[in-house]
């Protein structure tokens, strides 16, 4: 079966829909590469048709009956955004991480459709498969059930070593077909998570392709799993497993992470009816599972593993205070608010399986963050600025980054973000760090922010909680270089990192240019090349661990890199405007966290 390399324009040879790009640049956007196993680094095999009949991922908001060209890099999207990483952003294990996790964490599994003959699509797996998968489980790992890890997490008892617990989501009859038997002779436990509109429709929307419609388990069938005592019926919403726009030019994303956007009011959606659809929506799954089942439930699985705060206080109100993610990550019992799991694909075997299980219990991958200002792509027309973004597209999804530093405001102040707080030059920032997550399959997107937009505390302050509701980054970095002579000014990072928490509160952050007075503020403190010497004393500070320091690289980086990568630096940050910047073979092979996995797994087969 050979991989799927699409342009956007093979694309909309097959399908009926709207262009996301103008005219010009759709016929330069960049291949639509088909989804990556984020653990395992392999290339996920999946058929035009089985790519676009993903059940999980929205096409046009409440139409599901076509899938739309704007919808397919919300569509890959999901693909890419499995463990919380891109086939970019794999994990780095080296001799020195490999250690045995103490006995409060765990790990967690997702998977979706079993089928007894050939997968439905890219997240089905055969029966013969998850037996497989499951004997492993069985010989290698201890399979753990909900209630092990609340007890755990009550100090009830005590998690066996490399605990593991299985989830499957979508509430499909394939579950209780052929899943529920295998988990009653294996005596697993499972989490099994429901749409609610979908038990009650009896089959997953319907995305217009043939066969491709599966059906649900039914509330009979539901009822007798549930009591059974093998499987915990949870909530998976009761109709929010599906995108909506959520910026000007009619990207996708999560309805439960985002904010939607009104074309012809050209607005956002409030925060209060925001919150007030989530609320309604959560409460409702809850008291179906509660009518038919006869139990309470404490348990939302984010569709597409993706909330926010607000959407994740709704859910704490409406009783759910375990909420699960797909991001990647080790669990602890004492945060059961963001449980993370990890995705099953169809084409993965058993060697796969095996290797992403090892590397989930180990710790992760290292930054290489390209740097883009939004300044060089934004021109007069729209066609030129696309043009641009075409191009930058094509060369990051060369590379293999994993990172990318946006420009939030214009060089002469003004945001590309949706704000009220400051004189916008256009809402684009969103436009370019989706394009970059979904379709140059780039997992982290940041903004940053210069020194002298934070200043005035109050308006940034409230810049940053718009720059939070309206984009989809993973947070900021404060760039602290400045030309001005006093450098000394005294600016409140708790304040502004609060603010953006209040609405994503798993936001990282990172400092440029300067010591940090508490390095247990940022995630990441970029040092400048030529200042790692230096800075080496810093690492003795336990908050100031080598995993925080990026190293920032000048424009004449081939000297610095290996000496760098040699020491155990294996942050990196090209401080070039990645747009005016194309690169050679020895710069992806050397910066590129794809090829440094590649290598790193070919010496551990050695």
């Amino acid at each position: 079966m050979q991989l799927i390399r699409l342009k956007a324009h093979e694309i909309k040879k097959n399908l009926d829909g709207c262009e996301i790009l103008s005219k010009e640049a759709l016929k330069r956007a960049p291949p639509l590469t088909p989804p990556t196993n984020p653990i395992t680094n392999l290339s996920v095999k999946i058929p035009l048709f089985q790519l676009m009949v993903k059940r999980m991922v929205s096409t046009n908001g409440m139409n599901f009956l076509k899938l739309k060209l704007k919808s397919v890099p919300f569509f890959i999207s999901s693909l890419v955004l499995t463990f919380g990483l891109g086939a970019e952003a794999q994990q780095l294990v080296s001799a020195s991480q490999k250690v045995t996790p103490p006995t409060d964490n765990f790990t967690t599994i997702c998977w979706h459709d079993v089928t007894n003959g050939n997968p439905g699509n890219a997240f089905s797996v055969r029966k013969k498969d998850l037996i497989e998968q499951f004997d492993y489980l069985r010989a290698n790992y201890n399979v753990v059930s909900l209630k092990d890890i609340v007890d755990a997490s009550q100090g009830k008892k005590t998690l066996p070593p490399k605990a593991v617990l299985l989830t499957f989501d979508d509430g499909l009859d394939s579950f209780y077909e052929n899943v529920y038997p295998l988990l009653k002779s294996y005596k697993f436990k499972a989490v099994f998570a429901i749409v609610g509109k979908w038990t009650e429709d009896g089959v997953t929307p319907d995305y217009g392709v043939k066969d491709s419609v599966p059906k649900t388990a039914n509330w009979n069938q539901l009822k007798e799993m549930s009591d059974s005592g093998f499987v915990d019926i949870v909530s998976h919403t009761y109709d929010m497993h599906q995108g909506q726009v959520f910026n000007p030019q009619g990207s996708e994303a999560a309805m439960a992470a985002f904010f939607k956007y009104d074309a012809q009011k050209k607005s956002y959606q409030s925060e209060e009816d925001f919150t007030a659809r989530a609320l309604a929506d959560l409460k409702k799954n809850n008291e179906l599972i509660k009518k038919h089942l006869g139990k309470d439930n404490n348990v939302i699985v984010w569709p597409y593993g993706a909330s926010n705060s607000l959407s994740r206080k709704a859910a704490e109100e409406a009783g759910l205070t375990i909420q699960m993610s797909l991001r990647t990550g080790l669990n602890s019992v004492h945060d059961l608010a963001h449980i993370r799991r990890g995705l099953m694909f169809s084409d993965m075997d058993i060697n796969q399986f095996a290797q992403s299980l090892k590397q989930a219990f180990v710790d992760q991958s290292p930054l290489r963050m390209i740097r883009v200002d939004i300044d060089s792509l934004w021109k007069k027309t729209e066609a030129e600025t696309e043009q641009n973004l075409g191009d930058l597209l094509d060369n990051t999804l060369a590379l293999g980054a994993n990172g990318v530093l946006l420009q939030a405001l214009s060089d002469t102040g003004e945001a590309y973000f949706a704000t009220s707080a400051v004189k916008m030059r256009g809402d684009y920032l969103n436009r370019v760090g989706h394009s970059m997550r979904y379709r140059a399959n780039v997992p982290y997107v940041y903004a940053r922010l210069p020194q002298s937009f934070l200043k005035d505390t109050s308006i940034a302050t409230a810049a940053i909680r718009d720059l939070a509701k309206y984009t989809d980054i993973d947070g900021i970095f404060f760039d602290m270089r400045t030309k001005e002579k006093s450098k000394d000014v005294t600016i409140p990072f708790e304040t502004f990192m609060a603010a953006a928490r209040t609405v994503r509160p798993n936001w990282q952050f990172g400092l440029i240019g300067q010591k940090p007075v508490d390095a247990s503020l940022f995630n990441y403190v970029v040092v400048a090349a030529k200042d790692v010497e230096k800075e080496k004393a810093l690492q003795a500070d336990s908050e100031y661990r080598p995993a925080k320091v990026v190293v920032a690289l000048p424009q004449d980086y081939k000297s610095d890199v290996p000496t760098l990568t040699t020491q155990g630096y294996l942050n990196l940050f090209y401080d070039v405007n990645f747009n005016g910047f194309t690169p050679d073979a020895e710069f992806k092979s050397l910066f590129s966290v794809r090829q440094s996995t590649l290598k790193q797994n070919k010496a551990e087969t050695k």
